[in-house]
């Protein structure tokens, strides 16, 4: 029993554009989502190109083939595009706009001018199985490893449909019939192959918005939403796997915390606005003075923790002194105005100072108020009497 290649036309257009309208609900139902409202959008445009296709006979050829075929090109372009925005790619593409002119210019010569079906086939087919490879090698650009999964599953369907369209396209050799819409076996399995196509690739790219989603929730479940460094929960568990590591190794790690000298009068005289811009430059000269494996953590309002593993007390001292005075030297810009931009600390030793958080915290906040009260501006380090004097 032949299958009507019009009615498996209808039916994967149907699908098409039913998917596309779950992508696009899916997408009105977040935030901020990457991929899955440019495929959407991608499907049904994918759709109209096969309306066009399914209307063979009804319409002028010049729709029903030039037009429809560019269409469901195009389609595959915006495809692609949706698919590089995960990771920040290049939106534009010269070359897949190119390529489908290109193609409409030449599906116009061989529709009207020129009458080819074979031709065309060729034509059509290996645009598209360009396209599918270049959907393919982008799926394996800076893959993001929570998202691993998902980006192989898409990816190998990208890699199977280019396969077969390549194969479509060889076949126009041995075809018998010059009638698209003519029963056989090849036409019925190619309209079907791409009825899968779109419901397999479109399950992936909703899998990558879920990862992703999942990342971001995890993400910001762990770190802390203006500065970008751990948030409190998230610095404490790390600080109790450093402890369990210290004990069974017998090592010594250094627990300083910093806190950001008169915030309060720099929010009051410059807004809320320059507050967050001066806890992100007191992030960014933390980061850019400590080692990789040293962790930063967000304490409280205005303060911040840092762990230093494997560190003992005295160069911790040094390294929480460079970091005051990189803060003190850089200072905050606000307009033409240079605003000066002091912090104090307190450090503490394991197990010198405290053998768990709430111990090495009162070692340290306690160094940090002497900070305070020795006029701000400096480094005390638990157990010291003298603060460490500011340069």
């Amino acid at each position: 029993m032949e299958l009507d290649p019009r009615s498996l036309i209808f039916a994967s257009l149907m699908d098409s554009a039913l998917l596309g309208a779950i992508s696009l609900m899916f997408a009105g139902t977040q935030r901020d989502t990457r991929a899955i409202g440019g495929w959407g959008a991608a499907m049904l445009v994918l759709a109209a190109g096969q309306l066009g296709i399914a209307l063979r006979g009804v319409v002028p050829d010049l729709v029903s083939i030039a037009v429809a075929n560019t269409t469901i090109v195009g389609a595959m372009v915006l495809a692609l595009r949706s698919l590089r925005r995960p990771r920040g790619g290049a939106r534009s593409d010269p070359f897949g706009w190119v390529l489908t002119l290109l193609l409409f210019v030449l599906l116009v010569i061989f529709s009207v001018i020129a009458p080819n079906y074979r031709v065309r086939v060729l034509l059509t087919s290996s645009a598209l199985s360009v396209l599918f490879v270049r959907a393919a090698l982008e799926l394996r650009r800076d893959v993001p490893v929570e998202c691993t999964s998902s980006y192989r599953f898409t990816e190998l369907v990208m890699w199977t449909v280019a396969a077969t369209t390549a194969a479509r396209a060889a076949s126009t050799i041995i075809e018998r019939s010059a009638d698209l819409l003519a029963p056989g076996m090849l036409r019925s399995s190619t309209f079907l192959l791409y009825t899968g196509f779109t419901t397999a690739a479109t399950l992936g790219v909703m899998w990558i918005e879920i990862q992703h989603l999942e990342g971001d929730l995890i993400h910001s479940a762990r770190f802390d939403a203006l500065t970008g460094v751990l948030n409190r929960g998230a610095f404490l568990e790390e600080f109790g796997r450093e402890v369990s590591r210290s004990e069974r190794e017998g090592m010594v790690f250094s627990l300083a915390i910093f806190d950001l000298d008169h915030f309060k009068r720099l929010n009051d005289r410059y807004g809320h606005p320059a507050g967050d811009r001066a806890l992100k430059r007191v992030v960014e000269t933390m980061r850019a003075t400590i080692r990789r494996h040293d962790l930063v953590g967000r304490y409280g309002g205005e303060e911040f923790a840092l762990l230093m593993p494997n560190t003992g007390k005295e160069t911790a001292i040094r390294v929480a002194e460079r970091i005051r005075g990189e803060i003190d030297l850089a200072g905050l810009r606000i307009g033409a105005e240079r605003v000066g931009m002091t912090v104090s600390g307190g450090v503490a030793t394991f197990p010198l100072d405290g053998f768990d958080w709430d111990s090495l915290l009162i070692a340290a906040d306690n160094a940090l108020y002497a900070a305070k009260d020795a006029g701000r501006n400096r480094i005390v380090a638990a157990g010291k009497e003298v603060p460490t004097d500011a340069s």
